[in-house]
């Protein structure tokens, strides 16, 4: 990890922290439940899905 002269960190480095599996895994999970979460608020207790 390399510093900037103002002491921040480098562009490159935001993009290799956002490509890691953790960070890449959390904002897939946490979309999946979202969309999850709205399925179910538009069409409650359905066991299945006829319009698919």
């Amino acid at each position: 990890m390399y510093y900037n002269k103002e002491g921040g960190f480098s562009m490159q480095d935001i993009k290799t922290y956002l490509s890691t599996a953790p960070v890449l895994t959390t904002l897939w999970f946490g979309s999946l439940a979202g969309l999850l979460i709205e399925i179910n608020r538009l069409f409650p207790d359905a066991l299945s899905f006829p319009f698919f």
